[in-house]
């Protein structure tokens, strides 16, 4: 009998030897491990509540495993993430802004063999999932989403005035609600994001508007498209209504949001540059997507923030267990609370919609309109690339015909 038991002894010992790692129980390949966290852009409400809430509860299920989170903003995010990911030695979780799939997406971890029975996949809002794919698959999931529509102040239009939903109809609006006066504006019919009268972003919106898209099938630049023309025409006409010419001094300094000072009568801005839903004035605010040229239909930019995990990363199964728990539907809606944006999971809306009427038409809106901005290659590059062209442009330095050969040769080059 006992050499019947040290025969079972010794067989049973070799079966776990012959166990393959990764087949082992979360519980036994998570103890003393440390994953890194990088997360960036984010405010420092959000950042604690990273550390003081969320990274202690995920400890909690997970014994012997430690978080910690590196920070960064977005001004040396490109340089940082880049050599991370291309050198193979950085964070275990990366958090990457919304068009970044198409530049690291071949050096992530494909995550649909982790996510393959996760029942908290079929909540994310499609246009999210979109933004998180590369060649047809996950490489992240979504974590925050920021809808950015055209705000108005409709107790400052006409009686009966709505939104404008074509080039045409948002430069008759534009005309009629900006006003100069001795050289300097006084009242602005539109203000973009930037504060700066001319967004990059906002620029590759109008393509989408104008029935373009930003590259051919080829994969070559379309900068030389009719959609990036009339993209262009719009944007530099609607800024010789509000700016007449270069010299033109610009609105009084804001004491507020722009949107509540009463000098600015619509623009596109982030919910954390808007007044809390709570505030009355929401009564008066409308929700509206971007006019569209001729060949094209309206569109709400939708900026998807996701987390990834790189293909160097040790143990990705137990960085997408981390995924799958901060992007469950519990901490999507205190992440809401917390950061102010928009969940990117439908189940955590309910509580949202029923509570707060500012959301539920955000929500709405951004149903019908939303566009996730994503597939934006070299992005790092494109960026400075528009903001300088296109200003060269549109403070009549450069023709228009110049400006689009230059964006194109560029870019492609």
């Amino acid at each position: 009998m006992f050499k019947r038991l040290v025969i079972l002894a010794l067989f049973l010992t070799l079966v776990v030897a012959l166990v393959p790692a990764n087949e082992t129980t979360p519980a036994a390949h998570a103890q003393n491990e440390t994953l890194e966290i990088y997360i960036t852009g984010l405010t420092d409400d959000t950042l604690n509540w990273f550390r003081d809430v969320a990274f202690p509860a995920f400890e909690a299920d997970h014994p012997g495993v430690q978080l910690e989170i590196i920070t960064g903003g977005w001004g040396d995010f490109d340089i940082s993430v880049s050599g991370w990911i291309t050198t193979g030695d950085g964070p275990d979780i990366v958090y990457l802004g919304s068009e970044y799939a198409a530049t690291f997406g071949d050096l992530l971890t494909d995550l649909d063999p982790y996510l393959a029975d996760w029942e908290g996949l079929e909540y994310f809002l499609p246009a999210a999932l979109d933004t998180v794919t590369w060649e047809g698959h996950m490489r992240g999931l979504p974590l925050l989403m920021s809808p950015r529509p055209i705000f108005y102040r409709t107790d400052l239009m006409a009686e009966g005035a709505e939104p404008p939903l074509t080039f045409n109809s948002a430069l008759d609006f534009v005309a009629e609600y900006s006003f100069v006066e001795d050289n300097a504006m006084t009242q602005a019919g539109f203000l973009d994001i930037g504060l700066d009268w001319f967004d990059a972003q906002e620029f590759i919106a109008y393509i989408w508007t104008s029935g373009g898209e930003l590259y051919y099938e080829d994969g070559s630049s379309a900068f030389d498209s009719e959609a990036t023309t009339a993209a262009m025409e719009y944007m530099y006409e609607r800024r010789r209504i509000i700016k007449p010419d270069e010299t033109t001094a610009g609105l009084p300094p804001f004491e507020s949001y722009p949107i509540a000072e009463g000098t600015v009568i619509s623009g596109i801005f982030p919910m954390w540059n808007m007044p809390p839903t709570s505030d009355p004035l929401w009564e008066n605010i409308a929700l509206a997507p971007y006019p569209a040229g001729p060949d094209g239909e309206p569109v709400i930019q939708v900026f998807i923030d996701w987390l990834s995990v790189p293909a160097y990363v040790d143990d990705p199964e137990l960085a997408v267990d981390f995924l799958k728990f901060i992007c469950s539907q519990e901490m999507a809606i205190e992440l809401n609370s917390v950061a102010g944006y928009t969940p990117v999971r439908e189940d955590a809306w309910e509580e949202l919609r029923a509570t707060d009427p500012v959301w539920n038409d955000l929500l709405n809106i951004t149903v019908e309109y939303g566009r996730g901005f994503s597939d934006i290659r070299a992005s790092a590059e494109l960026r400075p690339l528009i903001t300088e062209q296109m200003n060269l442009y549109l403070t009549d330095q450069q023709s228009l015909e110049v400006t689009q050969q230059n964006l194109k040769e560029q870019y492609d080059a």
